[in-house]
């Protein structure tokens, strides 16, 4: 197993914490803010080709992200008879001719609504540099810190005064709003299936049932009241204005705007969709009752109160040593997961204008590494799919050789990829924003094209 591959866990902020902090808590929010801190937007071409449809049809989105990147023949593109396919087994989809692993049932009878797009294909092999170019749309450089999808829906689709975060990150750090600022950074939260048991980074993992909170201290101390912490709060934003006056302006916005969200937060009724204890039990086990799925839960809820970009992570991909089990456990974990978002979207007539986005790191070798059976990284060929949101379920893009080991038709790169998501949600991919040292940079990197197939009938 490649222990540096692996997803570490990561703290999650204290709400309350946020108020037992002093000015040197805006040293934090520098951090979260982006290194190019004095931007602005000019108006992008947005050059759209009218001849695709759907376009803006996305109100909402939910990124599922498989960290450690997903191996496209042992998931969604098979290739049953072929040495690469390794053990293997395959099953029939809605589709006609389209089969998947066999560890997917649910899912292949959910094809109708997914677009499954086997023709990915990038160059980005190492997991961070692929983490933040399937992130951001772009691959990572020294100089400049990219938004990632999240933030770029927060800025472009969202409200500063929203009372839940316009970006949610759930089991995962989520991705930095570079230029975007603070305003915009992801709020991570991590949540545990009701079967699991334990403690989360720092002792405060959440529970989807019981007593344990996905977000601890959303509700006063005893003995607090809402005068005493609002006096405690205008306290802090004295010594805030002053620790600013020696220092960036932009420091201490990001000091005030962390606060600001916090007290939000903390005010909303909105704030019960973290709670899963009030879901019931054949609801949390149509999910799985797994982290997972407990993810995918709370996402669909958090749509429902109107947050406008929610990512579920889903790690342990990276199936270098016994990959056969692994993946078929980690494909167990998915199938209802996936299944009951897309079905309880379509239900409530939300998947029409929610994206649903299913994607990773990269694909797996086609090649199998027979003395640790598994593959290891492959940005050469793989698959992803997007439901949803003016996309056209029912179909398969791209398509990998017999072994799959190239992408032999339509191939989409991850610019293409991102420019199809802006065309779903109707952000301008053109939209340029400058650097204070001028240096412009498009949401979309200029290579990035429309998949048309995704949004024509």
């Amino acid at each position: 197993m490649c222990n540096k591959c692996d997803d570490k866990s990561r703290r999650h902020l204290s709400r309350r914490g946020l108020f037992r902090v002093g000015a040197g808590a805006a040293a934090t929010a520098a951090v979260l803010a982006s290194p190019l801190r004095n931007v602005f937007a000019e108006e992008g071409t947005d050059q759209v080709d009218l001849s695709i449809p759907n376009r803006g049809k996305a109100k909402q989105v939910i990124l599922l992200f498989m960290s450690g990147g997903a191996s496209h023949i042992d998931t969604f593109d098979p290739k049953p008879g072929a040495a690469t396919n390794g053990p293997t087994k395959t099953i029939a989809s809605a589709l006609p001719g389209v089969h998947v692993a066999s560890s997917l049932p649910m899912l292949a009878k959910q094809m109708d609504d997914i677009a499954l797009i086997r023709g990915m294909t990038s160059k980005e092999g190492n997991h961070e540099r692929a983490r933040y170019l399937m992130h951001t749309g772009y691959a990572p450089t020294p100089t400049v810190t990219h938004a990632g999808l999240g933030s770029i829906v927060s800025h472009e689709m969202g409200s500063k005064t929203a009372e839940l975060p316009e970006y949610i990150a759930i089991n995962g750090p989520g991705a930095r709003p570079g230029y975007l600022g603070v305003h915009h950074a992801p709020f991570a939260i991590r949540v545990r299936g009701s079967g699991e048991t334990g403690r989360g980074p720092g002792g405060r993992g959440g529970k989807t049932r019981g007593n344990q909170k996905v977000v601890p201290n959303l509700e006063l101390a005893k003995g607090m009241t809402n005068d005493r912490r609002d006096d405690r709060i205008g306290f802090l934003e004295k010594l805030n204005e002053r620790f600013g006056k020696d220092r960036s302006k932009k420091t201490a916005e990001a000091q005030e705007a962390m606060f600001e969200r916090a007290r939000r937060l903390m005010d909303s009724p909105k704030n019960t969709a973290f709670d899963l204890s009030t879901e019931k039990p054949q609801t949390l086990a149509r999910y799985g009752n797994t982290q997972f799925g407990a993810g995918c839960l709370m996402a669909r809820r958090l749509i429902d109160e109107g947050v406008k970009c929610v990512e579920v992570l889903m790690g342990g991909w990276d199936t270098h040593d016994d990959g056969w089990n692994r993946v078929r456990a980690l494909n167990e974990q998915l199938d209802p997961a996936a299944t009951a978002l897309l079905q309880d979207l379509k239900s409530s007539g939300k998947l029409d204008e929610t994206l649903v986005i299913w994607v990773g790191d990269f694909g797996r070798t086609p090649r199998i590494d027979t003395g640790r059976n598994g593959r290891g990284h492959y940005p050469r060929a793989w698959s992803a799919w997007m439901a949803g949101g003016g996309v056209q379920g029912g179909r398969v893009i791209g398509k990998t050789d017999a072994r799959g080991e190239t992408v032999v038709e339509t191939p989409v790169t991850p610019f293409d990829f991102y420019a199809s998501i802006m065309h779903a949600t109707g952000i301008d991919a053109s939209k340029t924003f400058y650097t204070g040292q001028g240096r412009p940079i498009q949401v979309v990197y200029k290579d990035g094209r429309v998949v048309p197939d995704l949004f024509k009938a």
